[in-house]
């Protein structure tokens, strides 16, 4: 009877140490544990991520007048300093065509300028594009940070560049009237100013080192003339705190 008990005794710490043992924290877990589902998330808290994104822009306002919706990509990385918060910085590259009606007024206008042309001065062709490079500091919160799926909202705060660009082709050297009228209406125009970025977006989870990541931003620029810009990014962020 004694030696019943003393085994069932046993048994019980036996099993007792097993479940000890499969309590893993996040930087103990093996990525091809059965229990990877439960744990390998569990705390967000400390994680450092590094992603790259592919995203598309929609001007508004006078910025939408003559620029078309453009496509770019962008980097951007968030530190965790809690389990719903994080802290972080994004750059990103947006390049859009000039609008087919405004070329043609481009076009329209510098036809009659060399109208009267003794030269033959003709313009060939006329075109235009604008690139948008916003760098922003954000802080975000995370609605269920201990899940695959992590919605969030945040707010950027930050500087943007933008670099405005029409070229016209004449057929032959243009004329000093020609370039006086040319530096008035177009060539290169570069402007930065401050700005904000409300936005939101969500996280999915693939395992403990490769996330997706989608958000919809709005970019309110606080220029003259008044930008802005909606934004839509899509990419794969790398946890540069995970442990092989």
């Amino acid at each position: 009877m004694k030696k019943i008990f003393i085994f069932f005794t046993l048994t019980i710490l036996f099993v007792q140490f097993s479940k000890a043992q499969m309590s893993y924290t996040p930087d103990e877990l093996n990525i091809n544990s059965p229990n990877e589902i439960m744990v390998y998330k569990k705390y967000m808290e400390g994680k450092t991520y590094l992603g790259l994104q592919a995203g598309l822009s929609i001007p508004f306002s006078d910025y939408g007048k003559n620029i078309g919706a453009g496509m770019g990509f962008g980097m951007q990385a968030r530190y965790f300093i809690s389990d719903h918060f994080a802290f972080g910085a994004s750059f990103n590259y947006y390049h859009s065509k000039m609008t087919d009606s405004y070329l043609n007024n481009m076009d329209t206008l510098f036809t009659r300028v060399t109208w009267d042309d003794t030269t033959g001065l003709k313009v060939v062709s006329v075109g235009g594009a604008s690139t948008l490079y916003p760098f922003t500091v954000n802080l975000e919160y995370y609605f269920s940070p201990m899940k695959r799926f992590k919605p969030y909202v945040g707010l950027g705060l930050g500087f943007y560049v933008i670099n405005n660009a029409l070229e016209i082709t004449t057929n032959k050297e243009k004329s000093q009237y020609f370039r006086d009228m040319e530096t008035q209406y177009s060539g290169t125009a570069l402007t930065s100013s401050f700005g904000f970025t409300p936005y939101a977006g969500f996280m999915v989870d693939f395992n403990e080192l490769i996330s997706m990541n989608f958000e919809m931003k709005y970019n309110q620029i606080f220029s003259d003339p008044v930008c802005s810009s909606l934004t839509f990014n899509i990419g794969f962020q790398f946890n540069l705190g995970y442990k092989y």
